[in-house]
Parts: structure tokens; sequence; C-alpha cells
């Protein structure tokens, strides 16, 4: 388990990205993607560490509904899932993967919209720059998120 996904990570938000990065070097985003699909990864990657998601494809429906439930973006978040970027990404995905993983998610999406319906405000879509700099441990108390795994509520 990465640090970013300890529900009491001390890490500031840019650490806690900068781990998810190192650990999952594809989703990083190069300066070949159009400007809307540019901040749509930003922000759907951000989600990724303050939900403490891996890209797996439980993790990857973790991000989705929270993104849709937990968010200030709302409905408005499925534009970013139907851009051709985005599109191009479902299209590497194969049906036994989809499959195997099925019972995870399953479980994991009406846990994680309960848990997003619990949340004190709704995070902030394009969060402000100053909250790079700002603990993990402290922006997830705020807006009251709870980590996706159970595993990770533990103190660090």
């Amino acid at each position: 388990m990465l640090h970013y996904q300890h529900q009491h990570s001390t890490q500031t938000l840019q650490q806690g990205l900068d781990e998810y990065f190192a650990a999952h070097p594809s989703s990083l985003r190069g300066g070949d993607l159009s400007a809307e699909a540019q901040l749509f990864f930003r922000c759907h990657d951000t989600v990724h560490v303050l939900y403490s998601c891996s890209t797996s494809l439980p993790d990857e429906a973790v991000v989705k509904i929270a993104s849709l439930r937990g968010t200030t973006e709302g409905l408005a978040v499925l534009k970013g899932y139907a851009l051709h970027e985005s599109r191009a990404i479902y299209g590497q995905l194969h049906a036994t993967d989809v499959l195997r993983n099925l019972g995870a998610t399953l479980w994991a999406v009406p846990r994680t919209w309960w848990r997003c319906s619990r949340q004190t405000l709704r995070w902030p879509w394009t969060s402000p720059p100053e909250y790079l700099d700002m603990p993990l441990a402290a922006l997830r108390a705020r807006y009251g998120i709870r980590v996706s795994h159970v595993d990770s509520t533990a103190d660090d």
C-alpha cells in the first residue's frame, strides 16, 4: 500500500500525486492531449489520490462514482469520460479483465456512493492550486472523505 492511500497520510496532495504517478507511470499525460482532456485527467487523477485509488478496474469504478457523487462536477464529469482520449483507454480493456473484476466492482460502487453521500462537502473538481501544499489528512477531514480501502484507515 502506498502512503497516499492511508486515511491519515501526512503527505501533501502534491506528494500524493507524485507518488501516484511514480507507481502508475502510464497515467502520466503528455502535451499531446487536448486542453479539455488535460484538465479532465488532472482532476481525475487528483480524485485517485484523495480517495486512495490505484488504477485497478475496481478502483477506477470508485474514482468514477466519487467524481460523480463526491465532487462539485457531478453529472458534468461524464463529458470527460466521453472524450476521445478517455474512449481510447476503454478500448484497451479486455472483456476477461472486466469479468474477472466484476464482483469487486459491484461491491465498490454502492459503498462509494454511500461514503460520498456522507461527505461534509463536495470536493472542488478543479481544486485550487494552494491545495497541492496541504496534507491529505487535512483535506480529507475538511471534506469528509473516507479512503476507498478498508485496511487503509489505520494511522500511518
